[in-house]
């Protein structure tokens, strides 16, 4: 392992410490002997990680009533994506 790949690591640990700490970031660095400028740095490098670890993705179970018109498609939108779900789909496709 790389030098830089031994370090990303051990940021990305310290990172995940101090988000979990609920300090500031000036009591964190205090308390750990790091420097601010040094773990603003690194928040900066791992803000596209917290995103994805706040907003997991959810799936939402939706079911249908029996009695509709079995021709009836299901469209789904998000963003730019859309899904369709048409009668006779297999329910237990992962």
């Amino acid at each position: 392992m790389t030098a830089s790949v031994e370090l990303h690591r051990e940021w990305e640990t310290r990172i995940a410490y101090f988000r979990a700490s609920g300090l500031s970031g000036a009591k964190w660095c205090e308390k750990h002997g790091s420097r601010k400028k040094q773990v603003y740095y690194w928040l900066a490098k791992f803000k596209d990680t917290v995103a994805q670890t706040e907003n997991p993705t959810q799936w939402l179970r939706v079911d249908m009533d029996e009695a509709r018109d079995p021709i009836s498609v299901i469209e789904i939108k998000v963003g730019k994506a859309a899904s369709e779900v048409r009668p006779g789909f297999d329910q237990n496709l992962d």
